[in-house]
């Protein structure tokens, strides 16, 4: 995340509780955070599209809590903080395995919410040390991948994959013969000194391959190798040019 981003963020609140928004969004806004507030779940994949947040404080009580983060975590990369009361410690667990990076129970005081933004803020979430392949453009069967224009195309249609998930694919067209286990991905997308989830690779990994199987059915393009790792799987690999 860059200085400026980290300096002033930019926060959406989903939130149907309009008095608990509002008390939050004073907080974060006397603390440097621009922020947009909805009641609205179904509001904040579009809204986080065109606001393009940093923090995402998501309120996951009841059966939607999950399947919208993961929404969401397939377009963002924003941090997001899901608040719900009553989570059980195996329901916490799956919010964070669907893309959450924190989880905070309710009832909850604005401070804290606004101080779990502030620890999230301090992590750093991008870096820019992915090495470059050799030759922007390498085609790997139907998958074709510019890392000099960030873009990656499948069967020629182009693919809209956030920021992290293009990081992870170009980390692995790098060396496509080789096995690269999550402390690797970690290291070269997220940062050496990132602290958060290691299994937050598999969210990205799980996105990453829905995405690239829609563009080709049929043709699995990354293989996970229990216990040790990922790589591009041997047939695309061996069409490698």
């Amino acid at each position: 995340m860059s200085n400026e981003s980290a300096a002033d963020p930019r926060t959406l609140l989903v939130e149907p509780d309009a008095i608990l928004r509002r008390s939050w969004e004073g907080v974060l806004r006397g603390r440097g955070h621009s922020v947009m507030g909805t009641g609205q779940r179904d509001a904040a994949e579009l809204l986080a599209d065109s606001f393009h947040p940093d923090i995402i404080v998501w309120n996951a009580s009841g059966n939607s809590g999950e399947l919208g983060i993961r929404q969401l975590r397939e377009t963002t990369d924003a941090y997001i903080i899901a608040v719900g009361a009553d989570l059980s410690s195996e329901t916490r667990a799956i919010l964070l395995a669907a893309g959450a990076d924190a989880v905070i129970l309710h009832p909850c005081s604005p401070n804290e919410v606004s101080a779990q933004a502030a620890a999230l803020l301090r992590r750093p979430r991008f870096v820019t040390a992915v090495p470059a392949i050799t030759g922007s453009r390498r085609r790997f069967g139907p998958l074709e991948i510019d890392v000099g224009r960030r873009e990656a195309v499948v069967n020629n249609r182009r693919l809209t994959l956030t920021r992290m998930e293009f990081d992870v694919l170009a980390r692995l067209c790098n060396h496509p013969a080789e096995m690269v286990n999550r402390e690797e991905l970690i290291g070269s997308v997220w940062g050496p000194d990132w602290d958060g989830d290691t299994h937050m690779v598999d969210v990205h990994i799980s996105n990453l391959r829905r995405k690239l199987e829609q563009a080709a059915p049929g043709i699995p393009m990354i293989q996970t190798v229990r216990g040790l790792g990922f790589r591009l799987s041997a047939d695309i690999v061996a069409e490698a040019s």
